[in-house]
């Protein structure tokens, strides 16, 4: 979480040794797109995860465990409490509990979002891989405005079409379809996927 009066975060320390790990923005998006992807053992993802923040591979399986459990918590906190805009995998995960109707997807909202910052402020998030610190970028992130590409598909996907009639239902539910997220198409799937993860970070935990 961004601070005014501290330094951004960049690193981590276990049993008295301090640890350079990377937080770049894209770096974060990575590790959200990993915990998702169906081609890798929940074990291996808790491996690969280390590696892309810390750059070397994990020795130590509760050092693993640990680093990951305490930075996934570290990059989903909000400083309001829950976010109403976010339900991401790894926030799930560390929560454990299961959110079955995502509202926005880093990878399928990319061009959305990129959009978005360079309408907003100007910012190439190209230009920024591996800079942009993910605080940073998650400050921005929540500042986006209404009339942002990025905002205004939010709002669509959220409309409540209940009260709307002919035309005008028509054209939100078009819209709604249109701009729909692929993964909460399979609702049940996500929600065993996660799960799994779930048990997995238990078990490493207790061996």
């Amino acid at each position: 979480m961004l601070s005014l009066t501290e330094p951004l975060r960049s690193s981590y320390t276990y049993q008295g040794k301090e640890y350079q790990i990377d937080l770049s923005f894209d770096n974060v998006i990575r590790m959200y797109n990993l915990l998702e992807d169906e081609t890798f053992q929940d074990a291996e993802k808790i491996v690969i995860a280390f590696e892309m923040f810390f750059g070397f591979e994990p020795k130590d399986a509760e050092f693993a465990m640990k680093a990951i459990d305490e930075i996934t918590g570290y990059i989903s906190k909000s400083a309001y409490g829950n976010d109403p805009v976010e339900s991401d995998v790894v926030s799930d995960v560390v929560s454990s509990e299961v959110n079955t109707h995502k509202l926005f997807s880093y990878t399928q909202d990319a061009g959305a979002i990129y959009a978005s910052f360079k309408q907003q402020y100007n910012i190439d998030l190209i230009a920024e891989q591996g800079k942009m610190h993910w605080d940073v970028f998650k400050a921005l992130f929540d500042g986006l405005d209404e009339n942002t590409y990025f905002r205004k598909i939010l709002d669509i996907r959220r409309k409540d079409v209940s009260d709307l009639q002919g035309k005008e239902l028509t054209s939100a539910i078009e819209a709604q379809n249109y701009y729909e997220l692929d993964e909460n198409k399979t609702v049940e799937a996500q929600e065993a996927k996660v799960a799994s993860f779930a048990d997995s970070l238990k078990a490493l935990a207790q061996s």
